[in-house]
């Protein structure tokens, strides 16, 4: 019986052609994955084709979807390559991380645990694995699986307190200083994602890690702990059903404790009687955005276009990726010739010799494309990293993956209307004559009653007019609220009717009932709009304030105007308006008696509002 464990970083063009070529090798007969048990049911859409990288597995909590979590993948992430082989062969392949159930039930736990407590649990415990750093993701934003090779931080989604006194200890970034390098990203980089040869990684990896972990500690993690042990046990249960050949594809950071195995009984021990609540799971679409340390991603990378330029033609010598800026360049209307090109290639390979490299990385390219190509304008270079060092490239799902009912209804919008999803700004014109036009303002608007601002108005044309401005641009973490609010109706159109009514019934404002009114009507809720109304005039009848009637009355009149261009029936807004302009003519003069120069200022600029209103 042999057992491979293979560490690895979670994103990276080197470490997924090491996983392909291991695996091609060793050809085993079951391939277990650090990943979430309770997404083996969908890990089947691996390889589907149109399920198109990058994607995310979204684990949340179903009684609580704001408690949640990504599990990114990219086409060169080695986890993406491990499962899609074995899809191929076909083998078994399954997750093999601690339930997610149990994980948020632990970090709930470790939330309710006071401070003191946790420290003193510590103190007492000198001889546990050292801490790694909180994911940046907080509950309820998206956090993803631990990424070993540092860059800074080794592992986990638990959301725990490290103590102040927590020693210094030797992180990747000190190994890349003792091979010469100041960055340990471009020695991460040279050392794994542009290597090219065939010879074994692995084994280097796990021992580079195994001497970071062996420096003296204080901090317990307990979430580590039964992370790990959790992952013996399925390497363990493996080994019962009599498979001889387990390849096992993990953090880096975990290749020394799922290879130095304690006793059964230990684990046993720490998986005992661990708290678990209900969770689901689901397939979505990601981005290369959310995939860059700059989204806040715990296991992010800070250049995935470039990765995923590499992993496509990894014996690049710098004129593919020199011919990729030249093309930008001249979409931009800048006149780049074949000799920028060639110029460029050959400072950067030049720059890579000076430097001792065996072939130019992404900071020579980099250099060279600013002294060549943007004539040492650094807001050239901004442009390329965000179009292709990053990119604003945006992944696929196929329509038939089980989905919560709101979100289909929402993806069933967004194709019917010839609105896609796109990671990058996208502008739209509206013109609310046309009922495409006016079909998508509604959903737009139906969207941002619920809280999910895919679309933003950039210029406001006037209420009443014919025309609307949107930005759109599509967040993968929107897909988190959607589920959230799907409690409300399995509809968009439920949905949004069911929220706005119960923020209604909860408000006792009148200028914020007003303001859900004027963002209902755009959004044509009918059942929420008749709700406001009834709820407008008893809080306008109820209230003797004139001050809250002359703040709310110029929010009625732009609502009322919505009627001529939404098909909308607004007589019973200009009833309400008719009897609060009576109102606010019998007391005004009483309130305009007797009050100070602020006061006064205020009450004339309500007066001024008020007029141009009703003119």
């Amino acid at each position: 019986m042999a057992i491979h464990i293979l560490g690895i970083r979670h994103h990276g063009p080197g470490s997924a052609r090491n996983v392909q070529r291991f695996l091609q090798s060793v050809k085993p007969d079951i391939i277990l994955v650090e990943g979430p048990p309770e997404a083996d049911g969908i890990l089947k859409w691996v390889g589907h084709a149109e399920l198109k990288p990058p994607v995310a597995i979204l684990c949340y909590r179903q009684d609580a979807p704001q408690q949640s979590i990504f599990y990114p993948f990219a086409e060169f992430s080695p986890e993406w390559q491990a499962i899609l082989y074995a899809q191929t062969q076909p083998i078994p392949v399954r997750f093999m991380d601690l339930p997610i159930s149990q994980q948020f039930a632990l970090e709930e736990q470790a939330r309710s645990t006071p401070e003191s407590t946790r420290q003193a649990e510590s103190a007492s415990s000198p001889d546990q694995p050292p801490q790694a750093p909180a994911d940046p993701g907080q509950p309820g934003q998206p956090s993803g699986p631990d990424q070993p090779p540092d860059p800074g931080q080794q592992a986990g989604h638990l959301q725990s307190a490290v103590a102040d006194h927590k020693p210094d200890r030797p992180t990747v970034a000190d190994l890349a200083k003792a091979a010469g390098f100041d960055n340990h990203e471009k020695w991460w980089e040279h050392m794994f994602e542009n290597r090219s040869s065939s010879e074994p990684v692995f084994d280097a990896v796990a021992e580079a890690m195994q001497a970071l972990r062996e420096v003296p500690h204080t901090e317990e993690d307990k979430l580590e702990k039964c992370r790990e042990a959790y992952m013996r046990r399925s390497i363990r249960q493996a080994e019962r059903e009599m498979f001889q050949n387990i390849a096992v594809i993990c953090g880096a950071w975990h290749a020394p404790a799922l290879s130095n195995m304690p006793p059964r009984k230990e684990d046993d021990e720490l998986l005992k009687n661990l708290p678990k609540v209900k969770t689901d799971t689901t397939w979505i679409p990601w981005t290369y955005q959310r995939l860059s340390f700059a989204s806040g991603y715990g296991a992010g990378i800070t250049s995935p276009g470039w990765y995923d330029h590499i992993w496509h033609h990894p014996e690049d010598n710098g004129i593919r990726w020199m011919a990729r800026i030249a093309n930008l360049f001249r979409d931009q209307q800048m006149d780049t010739s074949v000799a920028h090109v060639l110029e460029a290639v050959r400072l950067a390979n030049a720059l890579a010799a000076l430097r001792g490299l065996p072939k130019a990385g992404l900071e020579e390219l980099n250099e060279a494309t600013l002294s060549v190509l943007c004539n040492g304008e650094d807001i050239l270079l901004a442009l390329i990293q965000k179009k292709l060092i990053v990119s604003d490239r945006i992944g696929e799902t196929p329509t038939e993956i089980p989905k919560p009912p709101l979100q289909m209804d929402i993806e069933k919008l967004q194709k019917r209307l010839r609105l896609p999803p796109t990671a990058d700004w996208k502008d739209y014109t509206l013109d609310l004559r046309k009922d495409i036009d006016l079909e998508r303002s509604i959903f737009l608007h139906r969207l941002l009653t619920i809280g999910i601002s895919w679309g933003q108005q950039q210029t406001a044309s006037g209420k009443g007019t014919f025309k609307e401005q949107w930005r759109l641009q599509w967040d993968p973490g929107f897909s988190i609220d959607i589920i959230e609010k799907g409690s409300y109706g399995n509809t968009l159109e439920e949905a949004s009717n069911a929220f706005v009514i119960a923020q209604a019934e909860a408000s006792t404002s009148l200028k914020e009932v007003t303001q859900l009114l004027e963002n209902a009507l755009p959004a044509e809720l009918s059942k929420a709009i008749d709700t406001l109304i009834l709820r407008v005039n008893n809080l306008a009848a109820a209230s003797g304030d004139i001050l809250q009637w002359m703040q709310t009355l110029p929010s009625l009149v732009n609502v009322s105007r919505y009627g001529n261009v939404r098909r909308t029936d607004a007589e019973q807004v200009l009833s309400i308006v008719d009897s609060m302009v009576a109102r606010i003519c019998i007391s005004l003069p009483a309130a305009s008696t007797g009050i100070d120069e602020d006061a006064a200022a205020n009450l004339k600029s309500l007066i001024t509002a008020i007029n141009e209103s009703l003119n």
